[in-house]
């Protein structure tokens, strides 16, 4: 019973990691988008404009989150996790 608990309890702190991960992620990309289709509604241009000014601003951006080490950031993130699943697996090994 314990051990389930322990695998239980280990599968829900990596769940979470990877909840985080994802909204990491998902956010930084979120904020460009979003910023990309912002700042053109501010200007007086016609849709076609303000959808080419977008584009160009978003394309640089999202071009550079593919080429992204995502490990640098989200290695600290997953420290912490390390921190917390390591007891769980030293006493499920016990």
């Amino acid at each position: 019973m314990r051990i389930a608990m322990l695998r239980t309890a280990r599968a829900v702190v990596m769940a979470v990691f990877a909840l985080f991960v994802a909204a990491f992620v998902g956010l930084s990309v979120y904020a460009v988008l979003q910023f990309g289709l912002w700042w053109p509604r501010n200007f007086e241009l016609n849709n076609t404009l303000k959808l080419i000014g977008a584009a160009l601003t978003m394309l640089p951006f999202l071009l550079l989150f593919t080429k992204l080490n995502w490990s640098r950031p989200l290695g600290c993130l997953a420290t912490v996790f390390n921190r917390l699943i390591g007891p769980i697996d030293r006493a499920i090994e016990r």
